[in-house]
């Protein structure tokens, strides 16, 4: 039985975000297109005899607070639960996604652990578990159990697989600094009674719009929106200074991904895609050149 291997965790994007008002549940549902792409991190788990989890990563939070760490603490009491042997566990993760960029680093990361241990111990978690496991970890990690692009509704838990568009380059360009998702998310709602935003229906219908879009339209036409960025812009003005050079150095279309920091601009002229990110790293910019998934990788 083969006991060890290496996966790649996918970074991702939000072409389009619209953001809900906050329920009584503490949440926000959403309406987003989710893109992977190819800018990924390197997960490589083993199966080892000692109990326990052994996590190994350039990582700026606790190792149990980590999203590895849970995902192989919640499988081995899955395993536990069936009374079935549960391994010790060792992770080593080679970060490339930078954190608290709107990336989903962590989720995907949490996903591929769960996708190896389930490759790696055959007969044990199914798909079903899997899902379970991924929700009760974080809202963006039930993509990464599905296709590379997707309409993602509710809390992240009801995604709809479409159709990838592969013919775009992606400059993503991220400030020297993060925003942690609740801190971006209390400033959305600090600010909604000043302007208030969608509520309802207006979820589902600019999501539709979005994809409609989507399908059928070049990235130079599209109006896709991004309801943190509206919120964050006044707070951190160089959002909006990096999304127009993004947009003067030939971007078709720029938004933030997710509750930022990272921005990203689609470019269908390749060439000009490479020059805009030589671009922005000479005026000292942290930027990566990536392209969307046709879908998610495996194992390597």
């Amino acid at each position: 039985m083969k006991r060890s291997m290496t996966i790649e965790a996918p970074a991702k994007i939000n072409l389009s975000l619209a953001v809900g008002p906050r329920g009584d549940d503490g949440y926000h549902a959403i309406g987003s297109i989710f893109q992977a792409i190819k800018l990924c991190d390197s997960i490589e788990l083993s199966l080892v005899d000692e109990p326990g989890i052994d996590l190994e990563c350039a990582c700026d939070c606790g190792v149990e607070q980590n999203t590895m760490y849970k995902a192989a603490f919640l499988y081995i009491q899955a395993l536990r639960r069936e009374d079935l042997p549960a391994p010790g566990i060792r992770i080593r993760a080679v970060k490339r996604i930078p954190s608290g960029a709107g990336l989903g680093g962590g989720s995907s990361d949490a996903v591929a652990v769960l996708k190896a241990l389930r490759e790696l111990i055959p007969g044990s978690c199914g798909p079903a578990q899997l899902a379970a496991m991924a929700s009760a970890i974080g809202s963006d990690l039930p993509f990464f159990l599905g296709g590379s692009c997707a309409a993602v509704r509710g809390r992240g838990e009801l995604v709809q697989p479409i159709k990838p568009r592969l013919d775009y380059a992606l400059v993503l360009a991220r400030p020297g600094f993060s925003i942690a998702t609740k801190d971006a998310y209390a400033l959305l709602d600090e600010l909604r009674p000043l302007a208030p935003g969608r509520v309802g229906g207006g979820l589902e219908g600019s999501l539709n719009a979005a994809l409609d879009a989507y399908a059928n339209r070049h990235p130079s036409s599209w109006r896709f929106p991004n309801d943190f960025y509206d919120a964050l812009i006044g707070r951190y003005p160089v959002l909006k200074a990096i999304k127009d050079r993004l947009s003067g150095l030939g971007a078709d279309f720029c938004s933030l991904s997710g509750s930022g920091s990272c921005l990203f601009g689609v470019f269908t002229d390749e060439k000009q895609a490479l020059d805009a990110h030589s671009a922005l790293s000479s005026e000292g910019i942290e930027s990566y050149l990536s392209f969307p998934l046709a879908r998610l990788p495996y194992s390597v």
